[in-house]
């Protein structure tokens, strides 16, 4: 009975790490390179929520102007409004060009 269990834990022991020595071999990536792509991607999200943010204030403006009729109302604020957005982003520590994400040198890790 001991042997059969024996047998059996070895042979998990032993699949688990032929399927791992396989997976880092296949693997599309290293590891690095795996969390920078994870660390751009959570760039992309935080910069699409800011983006998303901004878009929002601004249609809430042009929809009080639209009730209060008038084309000036808030225009101070959304000034403030375009500023901050544009803070939120280069806070974020990343230059967006052509669809692709960097980290800027201050933010690199």
């Amino acid at each position: 009975m001991l042997g059969r269990l024996g047998a059996f834990i070895g042979g998990g022991i032993l699949g688990a790490g032929v399927g791992a020595a396989i997976a880092v071999l296949n693997a599309p990536q290293s590891g690095d390179d795996l969390r920078k792509g994870v660390a751009r991607r959570a760039d992309l999200v935080k910069m699409a929520g800011v983006e998303a943010q901004a878009r929002t204030e601004e249609e809430m403006i042009r929809h009080f102007r639209a009730q209060v009729n008038d084309p000036d109302a808030l225009k101070d604020d959304e000034t403030q409004l375009r500023v901050e957005a544009a803070r939120s982003i280069a806070d974020l520590g990343i230059n967006a060009t052509a669809g692709q994400v960097t980290r800027t040198s201050s933010h690199a890790g």
